[in-house]
């Protein structure tokens, strides 16, 4: 008959004195069904999978980014500008300053809990 392409495989067996052929054929039809509809859902999980990991590393990334310049960055050009202000302020009045403060905005998460003040 007319099936189209089929798998097959010849074994030989000899049992009891007597030997014995074995064909197994199987239509190919049959074999690629199940891998055709599994490939897609396959893909799709996988695709999923790795869309989930890059997103969770992108937020993970943000967040560190973020707490980095809060506890890192923000205070050390705060320092810097008032180390600034502070050589500007003796260049112009000819003395040292002992301390200027800058106060963030009011809501600020890292405002401190005095106003802005200079001691000269």
């Amino acid at each position: 008959g007319d099936e189209g392409v089929q798998f097959i495989k010849v074994t030989s067996l000899t049992q009891f004195g007597v030997d014995w052929i074995g064909v197994i054929s199987i239509p190919w039809q049959s074999v690629m069904k199940e891998l055709n509809d599994t490939k897609f859902r396959t893909l799709l999980l996988g695709m999923l999978i790795v869309g989930g990991i890059k997103a969770f590393l992108e937020t993970f990334r943000a967040y560190v980014q973020t707490k980095m310049i809060k506890k890192a960055v923000i205070p050390g050009m705060r320092q810097t500008l008032e180390d600034e202000l502070l050589n500007q302020l003796q260049a112009l009045t000819g003395r040292r300053s002992s301390r200027i403060s800058l106060a963030l905005p009011f809501g600020s998460d890292m405002q401190e809990d005095s106003a802005a003040h200079r001691e000269l």
